[in-house]
């Protein structure tokens, strides 16, 4: 499994933490998420037809860790930035390396203090 693009995003300690997120994400580290997830977190996750809402640092890893439950092979991150307590990041997952199956992602994310320790709120559109 190769994650890119997090080293392009070291500009700010904000940014790092965001792209260090996405990298947990795609990895699947449960602890990692764990301590990246406000106690009263809320998750919601955008989809075509319905937004799928989870609530607490428990229910919002595991919620996470089903996005990256089929294994990307390949992920890149395009960008991460942060204004205040708000970040945001795009790119995308592949199953297989060939680059037939690209699945984009654009998570928004709002920290619980402009310190930038945890995330109090996300969205996340991801297709």
């Amino acid at each position: 499994m190769t994650f890119t693009g997090t080293d392009a995003c070291g500009n700010s300690p904000k940014n790092v933490f965001v792209a260090t997120f996405e990298d947990d994400l795609f990895n699947g580290d449960r602890d990692a998420l764990t301590e990246a997830i406000a106690d009263d977190c809320v998750l919601q996750i955008v989809h075509p037809s319905d937004v799928e809402t989870h609530t607490g640092r428990e229910a919002v890893v595991e919620a996470l860790l089903q996005l990256c439950a089929h294994s990307p092979e390949v992920g890149h991150l395009e960008a991460a930035i942060t204004h205040g307590k708000a970040a945001a990041a795009w790119g995308y997952w592949q199953a297989e390396a060939d680059g037939d199956d690209l699945k984009h992602f654009s998570h928004t994310m709002w920290f619980t203090t402009h310190k930038a320790q945890a995330f109090g709120q996300m969205r996340i559109f991801q297709a």
